[in-house]
């Protein structure tokens, strides 16, 4: 046969292979329900005369039955397609549906389709499971934190006032201190609070509203400070108030300012064993102090403690200032 005849006689199968295969190609980039339509497909159970009732494939519709997992031929249960595909292309139901090159480029095409798809699959898979999985490490990361902070504020708080607890006023110092340090022109002001005659509130009135007067003192003291100022229950009903980068005289200012908003509160106690409600006052004794070179936290507290004990002394419901103990 000369080359014009061979040229003649495979000039069909190149015009197959243009219009039915290669466009094809780029419908199955953007469609994955893009095959090759192959009427040749044969029912592989009457092609091999099975009666595998429990094949996956027995009398089904025309399928590709090489891309079916577990179909029961020679004798056994065939694996996964590319573990039985080398013995399926050899198969009279994969050369039935074959009949010239194009099918056979046709399936060959679908098969890589098919493996290509299913890696697709799996690996969107992978992704909803990755993607699950980072949402629900997430959120027990959210949680986590969240539970932390819950830790951290029981650790730091007092639960009557809301105020944050001793232990906490040691680290808030210590964190002072060592920004003074580092800062030479840096100072800051601590305020050492007692609500004068609170004894009798218990005494006269009960525990349970002397609660309520530290819980509601919790609370203006919580209004008359400043944002970035700190304060704290030290014990009983004695307060600290950190006041960072604060010079003494604006120190006074927010002590006054606390001293004046507690003055005003008034509350309506019932004493024991009688009917009749009483309104009851207290006001607040402040002592107030910044530290100089070489004090320590404990120092300081003892320093802003004499100066309230003195604030007491001189009469009560006033600010006195640490160094020369001075009424302010």
């Amino acid at each position: 046969m000369n080359s014009a005849s061979r040229d003649l006689e495979c000039e069909p199968i190149l015009k197959r292979i243009r219009e039915e295969i290669l466009p094809l190609f780029e419908s199955a980039v953007v469609d994955d329900r893009v095959v090759f339509q192959n009427p040749h497909l044969v029912r592989c159970w009457e092609q091999l005369s099975c009666d595998r009732k429990h094949c996956p494939a027995f009398q089904k519709n025309p399928v590709r039955c090489w891309q079916v997992v577990g179909t029961y031929c020679g004798g056994k249960v065939q694996g996964q397609f590319v573990e039985k595909y080398a013995t399926c292309r050899a198969c009279p139901t994969f050369v039935a549906a074959c009949p010239t090159l194009v099918e056979e480029l046709g399936e060959h095409l679908n098969n890589m389709l098919f493996l290509l798809r299913a890696e697709k699959r799996r690996a969107q898979e992978a992704m909803r499971r990755s993607e699950h999985l980072n949402k629900e490490l997430t959120s027990a990361l959210e949680n986590l934190d969240a539970r932390n902070r819950e830790i951290q504020e029981i650790m730091t708080t007092d639960r009557l006032t809301g105020l944050y607890n001793r232990n906490y006023l040691f680290t808030m110092l210590e964190d002072e201190f060592a920004r003074a340090a580092r800062r030479s022109e840096y100072t800051f002001c601590l305020l050492m609070i007692d609500i004068d005659d609170f004894k009798s509130v218990n005494d006269t009135f009960g525990h349970s509203n002397g609660d309520r007067m530290l819980s509601r003192f919790g609370i203006v003291l919580g209004e008359g400070i400043r944002k970035f100022d700190r304060a704290f229950r030290y014990g009983g009903e004695e307060f600290v108030v950190v006041l960072p980068d604060t010079e003494l005289a604006v120190a006074r200012l927010v002590a006054e300012r606390i001293r004046y908003a507690f003055e005003k509160e008034t509350f309506v106690f019932v004493a024991a064993g009688k009917d009749k409600s009483a309104d009851v006052s207290r006001t607040l004794s402040i002592g107030a102090v910044t530290p100089s070179p070489e004090v320590t936290a404990e120092l300081l507290l003892a320093q802003a403690d004499e100066a309230m004990y003195a604030a007491k002394t001189q009469g009560k419901n006033r600010v006195v200032m640490f160094g020369g103990l001075r009424n302010a």
